[in-house]
């Protein structure tokens, strides 16, 4: 009797020792770091830093066209937190052990001789710029940076308020979608006015 008590205590252990080790082998939903993971991260990281590095630049670009302070002031507060934003992932790369070699991004802008065309250039940036962010969040594996770039689309998404603010949109349509995804247009006759 003592004995088969024994062994069904020792069969169980080992039952609950397996079921423990295979659930450890399975992660924590997504967040494993294998090599191959790391690489895949550090390579879409590198992908968003581009983005940011050309935002930086596309930003300096537009500043020579805006006169008035409210404007300017924007403008340079936009470029000051796309420059924090390349700072961060330059250092959640260094976290992965990752080295910081995005790939070289040029964001073409059409002429901008008016206030318009620069803010209308704005909103196509940063819109493009949130769509990228989501999609990087989507693809990372380790889960430690999703909320960071997560959070650099949320910031994306408040400068398109203000953005639609410039070009003269009404309170109704500064937030036109309950999802911001970086494909929302802006309201034609916002854009018309």
């Amino acid at each position: 009797m003592r004995r088969g008590r024994v062994r069904r205590a020792l069969a169980v252990g080992a039952l609950a020792i397996g079921l423990l080790a295979g659930l450890a082998s399975c992660g924590g939903g997504g967040g494993g770091d294998s090599t191959t993971d790391r690489e895949g991260d550090v390579a879409v990281l590198n992908e968003i830093l581009g983005r940011q590095i050309a935002a930086v630049a596309a930003f300096g670009r537009v500043l020579p066209v805006l006169h008035g302070a409210a404007d300017l002031a924007a403008v340079h507060s936009f470029r000051a937190q796309e420059q924090e934003h390349v700072d961060a992932t330059t250092k959640t790369l260094r976290g992965l052990e990752g080295e910081a070699d995005p790939p070289a991004e040029e964001i073409p802008s059409p002429p901008l001789p008016t206030r318009r065309a620069a803010f209308e250039f704005l909103y196509e940036l940063e819109s493009a710029t949130i769509d990228a962010e989501l999609h990087a969040v989507d693809e990372l594996t380790i889960g430690w940076p999703r909320p960071l770039i997560a959070s650099m689309a949320a910031n994306q998404a408040q400068r398109l308020v203000v953005i639609r603010r410039a070009l003269g949109a009404d309170l109704r349509d500064l937030i036109p979608e309950a999802f911001e995804t970086g494909e929302t247009a802006a309201p034609e006759e916002m854009m018309q006015r």
